[in-house]
């Protein structure tokens, strides 16, 4: 949201970008390789917001994973925290973290915006002095 001046809301410049792994069915449904879009959502004080669907090309296929796709995987999702998905494997949860997004499956199978909200409140205890 855009202020009446054109700067934006102290809120909306306190968001957290987070990224989930989801079929659709607002549940946090899919394995991080078998993903071949990311619901963007936008957190803050003032709740949970969709921002956009980010369309990829899956990574996994027939349990052999293609570095490459990662890579663009993670590049497409760089302006996110946290990447929510059912399952995360090993490899991908370090590159993950190597960039700075925090790997986040402690959710899986519950819905989305309650998570995220639960994962904001632990977030922002976590990084207050």
């Amino acid at each position: 949201m855009t202020e009446p001046d054109g700067q934006q809301s102290e809120e909306r410049k306190m968001e957290v970008r987070v990224a989930v792994a989801t079929s659709g069915d607002g549940l946090i449904d899919l394995h991080f390789g078998h993903a071949d879009e990311f619901w963007v959502f936008g957190v803050n004080a003032g709740g949970v917001r969709l921002v956009e669907r980010r369309i990829v090309e899956q990574y996994c296929k027939g349990g052999v994973g293609d570095e490459d796709k990662r890579d663009v995987i993670m590049r497409a999702l760089q302006d996110c925290s946290a990447l929510f998905a059912a399952r995360i494997g090993n490899g991908p949860r370090g590159k993950l973290a190597a960039v700075g997004m925090l790997p986040v499956d402690e959710y899986a199978l519950k819905e989305i915006e309650p998570s995220i909200e639960a994962w904001h409140a632990k977030f922002i205890a976590a990084t207050l002095p």
